[in-house]
């Protein structure tokens, strides 16, 4: 490369660089699959003794020690126990390391990396967990089924009279009953009528924490609507590959009824939705 070329990229890169303000580095990925190949990668490019610490958008957080791309310790896990890289054999630290690094990806995207200088030097005999070992475990771990989310089209305003449209959900809430493997019907003052699974003591029963920020989330669909007033919406939440549990949400102004159910049924709830808006008239 002649001067003036190396000149002029040195010139470009100036003109292009902007300094960074917070030592962390956003990891964008928009799945979990990609926020683990991120993961990997730089722990397969970290060669100096580095301690990395990936957080995710709700603060969970893992914290590991790497050199030589391989992982020497582990300072902290976002669920379970850390693993004993004194005690346990290096098939079954791999093994965990895997799990602790797919459990990470899972949690709420986009990570953050902060790389720090290690709490104490190396030993000469931490040799740890290669790279290669960590992927090779990892694609042994199976990432979980993330939501496919749908809005089901809404009908015209003129298809719905008004006193139809203040009993919706209650007409979703009774119709569904029939496939429903659990239902939770909130009304105007947030009054809670629930059944099945989500009754109180079942494994999907929800507090009142819980349903009021679900009902809080909803209400961001009605703000992003182009529409000064979007009406009555289903919304449709099922895991990919279309196998397991899934939820349907109709949201009618303050009231909603919540709907959980097999990804099989979805048909069923779309269903009630048009029989009760005159949709599929």
């Amino acid at each position: 490369m002649m001067d003036a070329e190396i000149l002029h990229l040195l010139e470009d890169i100036g003109r292009s660089s902007v300094a960074r303000q917070n030592p962390a580095v956003t990891l964008t990925g928009d799945s979990a699959q990609t926020r683990r190949d991120q993961v990997l990668r730089t722990i397969r490019g970290t060669i100096l003794p580095r301690r990395l610490e990936f957080t995710a958008a709700n603060g969970d957080c893992l914290a590991i020690e790497v050199n030589s791309s391989r992982v020497t310790d582990v300072f902290r896990v976002r669920t379970g126990i850390a693993p004993d890289f004194e005690t346990q054999p290096r098939d079954t630290l791999a093994k965990k390391l895997a799990e602790i690094v797919t459990d990470i990806a899972s949690a709420p995207g986009p990570l953050s990396l902060i790389s720090l200088q290690p709490d104490a030097v190396l030993e000469a005999d931490d040799v740890g967990i290669t790279f290669s070992e960590i992927s090779k475990a990892c694609s042994q771990v199976e990432l979980p089924s993330e939501p496919i989310v749908s809005i089901v089209p809404e009908p015209a305003t003129d298809d719905v009279p008004a006193d139809e449209q203040s009993t919706l959900t209650s007409g979703f809430f009774d119709g569904a009953a029939s496939f429903a493997l659990g239902r939770i019907h909130i009304g105007d003052k947030f009054e809670v009528r629930t059944d099945g699974v989500c009754a109180s003591g079942q494994p999907a029963h929800a507090d009142q924490t819980v349903l009021e920020q679900f009902v809080k989330d909803l209400a961001g669909w009605n703000e992003d609507s182009t529409n000064d007033d979007c009406g009555p919406q289903l919304i449709v939440m099922r895991p990919a590959g279309g196998k397991g549990t899934a939820l349907a949400a109709l949201k009618d102004g303050q009231q909603t009824a919540i709907v959980i159910h097999e990804s099989r049924k979805l048909g069923a709830a779309v269903n009630l939705w048009k029989s009760l808006t005159g949709s599929g008239r």
